[in-house]
């Protein structure tokens, strides 16, 4: 293995390595993005389920099921911007992943590419290398006689 193919092969696995670590920020986001999404239809499920009761009702239970309901609503409320956020990097994220995966593909193809001409060269260097043989004089004959 000649230097140029000993140095692409050290750039594979360097680009590897970083399309590894891309791979898991985009996983890491994507589950941030996967919890909100939970948490906010938590709160969705909890705001619908919070329904007045029907019949009388103590005036402390309709404040505290009011209060309640505020409450739920603000925090969906300040859910969006986090929300929107997850979402961005996660966006980010695939971008930088992709990029890693072409950046590693291509220093695969250049690995090979030098990989044969390194082949290719060894055996044009083996062929000149090789002595060259003379024939012997050979007689033919034709029908029974020298030519």
């Amino acid at each position: 293995m000649n230097a140029r193919t000993a140095r692409r092969k050290r750039i594979i696995r360097v680009r590897t390595v970083e399309h590894q670590m891309a791979e898991a920020n985009l996983a890491r986001a994507t589950g941030e993005l996967a919890s909100l999404v939970e948490l906010s239809k938590r709160l969705e499920t909890l705001r619908t389920d919070l329904a007045m009761a029907k019949g009388a009702v103590a005036g402390r239970a309709l404040n505290t099921i009011g209060e309640l309901g505020m409450r739920l609503d603000m925090a969906k409320e300040n859910l969006a911007a986090p929300l929107a956020g997850a979402s961005i990097r996660r966006d980010e994220a695939g971008v930088l992943a992709q990029s890693a995966m072409v950046r590693e593909e291509s220093a695969v193809r250049l690995y090979e590419r030098s990989r044969q001409s390194e082949a290719q060269e060894q055996e044009r260097r083996n062929d000149a290398n090789r002595p060259h043989r003379r024939r012997a004089m050979s007689l033919r004959l034709i029908d029974g006689g020298a030519a």
